[in-house]
């Protein structure tokens, strides 16, 4: 899964000046090159200021996804053939409460707590810092239900959760549906969404633990896809066949997922997904993120209608976002958060 689908957007106004001696600071992890994890470092960059139509936010959790390690390694940026301006402060999502607003901007006001998106072509303002400055339009309050830790992680995997569940496969009740990755950022959001509209969910999550989570999360059947036999999970859950299927992983087990829809079934997946293998009797649509009005509604009053449970796994001080970003790599479950000083 990629953030490509996000809409550029312009490049921010440049910093202010390092003479300018009134201009207050904050701590930030930034880089000025493409590379591993060697590149980030914590720096002291002046606080950035709302324009009209903005807002500046006092940046409490970040969350930290596998596209902060594209972002950081230049995969973003050569396929978009933008330069790298430096300072770079990376992290597309976060959580905090509200410090300013712009001109124009009537829907948020001090103290707000809410959560917000900065798309990855937007240069050097990102989550992982003290403050950032979003659009109006990009920020939504905080789910009654959710921490802001939980908040800092549901802008970017809830909104694809939502997207697979309802505009790519339009999951409805007593669909038999399988969700691969079940027990990821994505996954897990998903499995909720599909069983608050009545699906039945065969989770396939990886490991043990995954399996837990799943069936925690009210999966009627869970499986860790490692170990155990999806064929004869598949005989048992949907004899049948299912009606649809998202994959928000990849591998061999895609093939026995396709292969067990019905047909005129439905399979969906997040860009950046390897497509499965073709069946021309089955519906089969790619998906890219969309933040709309009417997408983050959606996915609000699901959160906030229950029962909703984000799981974070793991959960690092901001200056060791290295160490985060390692920690996203390996085996995880749910998403993967910054506590920002």
């Amino acid at each position: 899964m990629s953030l490509d689908a996000m809409s550029p957007s312009p490049a921010p106004a440049p910093w202010p000046r390092d003479e300018d001696a009134d201009a207050e600071t904050m701590l930030a992890m930034s880089f000025s090159r493409f590379g591993g994890d060697d590149v980030l470092a914590a720096a002291e960059l002046p606080i950035p200021r709302p324009g009209p139509g903005q807002v500046l936010v006092r940046v409490l959790a970040a969350g930290v996804g596998h596209w902060d390690v594209l972002e950081r390694e230049g995969v973003f940026a050569a396929r978009s053939g933008q330069p790298l301006l430096v300072p770079h402060v990376p992290g597309a999502e976060g959580a905090g409460t509200v410090v300013e607003v712009g001109a124009g901007v009537h829907d948020f006001r001090e103290g707000d707590r809410v959560c917000g998106l900065v798309p990855l072509r937007n240069p050097r303002c990102g989550f992982h810092a003290q403050f950032v400055v979003l659009d109006a339009d990009h920020v939504w309050p905080v789910p009654s239900r959710l921490s802001l830790p939980q908040a800092a992680a549901m802008p970017v995997d809830a909104a694809l959760a939502m997207q697979g569940i309802d505009a790519a496969l339009m999951v409805g009740k007593g669909d038999a549906l399988l969700v691969l990755g079940a027990s990821g950022g994505i996954g897990h959001m998903a499995l909720q969404f599909a069983r608050q509209r009545g699906a039945r969910v065969l989770a396939v999550a990886s490991g043990a633990d995954g399996q837990a989570l799943c069936e925690r999360l009210g999966a009627d059947m869970a499986i860790d896809g490692r170990r155990h036999n999806l064929a004869a999970a598949l005989r048992i859950f949907a004899p049948d066949g299912l009606d649809a299927a998202l994959l928000t992983a990849e591998g061999p087990l895609t093939a026995t997922i396709v292969d067990a829809l019905r047909p005129g079934g439905r399979v969906a997946w997040p860009h950046g997904v390897a497509d499965p293998p073709a069946r021309g009797d089955i519906a089969a649509v790619a998906f890219g993120m969309r933040h709309d009005a009417q997408t983050m509604r959606a996915v609000r009053r699901a959160i906030d209608a229950g029962p909703f449970h984000l799981h974070v796994s793991r959960r690092f001080p901001l200056q060791r976002l290295a160490e985060a970003q390692q920690a996203v790599t390996a085996h995880h479950l749910g998403r993967i958060v910054l506590d920002v000083p």
